[in-house]
């Protein structure tokens, strides 16, 4: 058997979230609870009943390929449309890295899979943790600093799961010159762009895509249309790795579903409907915020995405909220030990059982004087 799936323990968030009862609060699993808008997919079965279902290129629809990169890349890029964006990060770590040589940096708290897929293609990764006391924000310095002489790769997300931190304009600015005043070869960025529609900053999160040729982009429908069972991704980057990429992907998967190809293309053709979200997961963002307060939970305000960080230093924190509170999070270890002592809420149930879920959270964190730290 291969040697790489037995260093790979098995999902901790799905691990707790099988574990619910009927009855619990489910603030753990990041699955969207909105309906997706049904156009889409009706345009899609349409066209599957004048056209049939066949299978597309293996790098997807071109009209497609062309929408995605018009809407997220820059000029010149090429997209290759993915099973999911896991998929995307999987070829990201597959095409661009020498297993025999390279080595991949992870700013954490971070993605479970980032290091996982690491390891299952035999591939070295550090990971290096932002401050928890200002809140997991992310600072260039920071990664710049623990970059190594085999640093190949560095995967960062913005917005991030599991913090909902977005990299400040300034950061990312500084972490692109950085990265492009070194010495000797490129270090390529995967930026996990998954989130991106969904953000509560004045502005859209830039991507580093803008201020640094070297790198490429993960992205889905998922959470932005509530579209997760689709599995419809993408990887963007230069021409010359897409190219590379799609070899892998037609081995793998030899295509994305045509059915959710054309559901993206009539989403892209309509780009509101990628939007269409955000105003409700904004408003149920300040529901969050308002009832963190009431019953003095201490969170970092997320900026992005749909979850929150909550500081609650205690063993057993998040099983002893599901056993005894009948409440599901994720403990902050199973994104890295910078997050221990911490645990993940989502923020995706109705605004009803989140503020509930809030007020065991805090009912809980009184029983147990959790201590505060000072968050920005």
């Amino acid at each position: 058997m291969n040697p790489h799936l037995a260093e790979i323990p098995p999902s901790l968030i799905r691990a707790i979230n099988a574990r619910k009862r009927p009855g619990d609060i489910d603030l753990g699993l990041g699955e969207p609870t909105l309906r997706p808008n049904p156009r889409p997919l009706e345009e899609a079965l349409e066209w599957v009943r004048e056209n049939g279902c066949p299978y597309s290129p293996n790098a997807g629809f071109p009209e497609l390929r062309e929408a995605i990169v018009a809407r997220y890349g820059m000029p010149g890029m090429s997209a290759c449309v993915t099973v999911g964006s896991e998929e995307a990060l999987y070829l990201s770590v597959k095409t661009l890295l020498d297993p025999a040589r390279d080595e991949v940096l992870i700013p954490e708290p971070c993605y479970p899979a980032y290091p996982k897929i690491c390891t299952l293609e035999g591939v070295r990764s550090r990971t290096v943790g932002f401050d928890a006391e200002s809140g997991f924000a992310p600072r260039a310095e920071v990664v710049l600093e623990a970059l190594g002489p085999d640093t190949r790769l560095l995967i960062l997300a913005s917005p991030a799961n599991p913090t909902g931190r977005v990299w400040p304009e300034g950061e990312l600015r500084a972490l692109a010159a950085g990265l492009s005043e070194r010495q000797g070869p490129p270090v390529w960025v995967l930026s996990d762009e998954v989130y991106r529609e969904l953000f509560y900053t004045p502005e859209a999160p830039l991507s580093l895509a803008q201020l640094y040729p070297h790198t490429v982009m993960a992205g889905s429908l998922s959470k932005s249309c509530a579209l997760t069972g689709l599995r419809l991704g993408w990887l963007i980057g230069p021409a010359e790795v897409i190219t590379r990429a799609v070899t892998a992907h037609g081995l793998l998967n030899t295509a994305a579903g045509t059915i959710g190809q054309r559901a993206a293309l009539a989403v892209f053709r309509e780009p509101a409907l990628l939007e269409e979200h955000r105003p409700l997961y904004a408003a149920r963002r300040r529901v969050l915020l308002h009832a963190a307060e009431e019953y003095g939970v201490h969170l970092v305000a997320p900026e992005g995405a749909f979850y929150a960080m909550v500081h609650l230093p205690r063993e057993r924190a998040a099983e002893r909220l599901l056993e005894e509170h009948r409440v599901v999070t994720v403990p902050g270890h199973a994104f890295g030990s910078s997050a221990d002592g911490w645990l993940r809420v989502s923020w995706v149930a109705p605004n009803a059982a989140l503020v509930e879920g809030l007020r065991r959270i805090g009912e809980f964190g009184s029983e147990i004087d959790a201590i505060v730290l000072p968050l920005s």
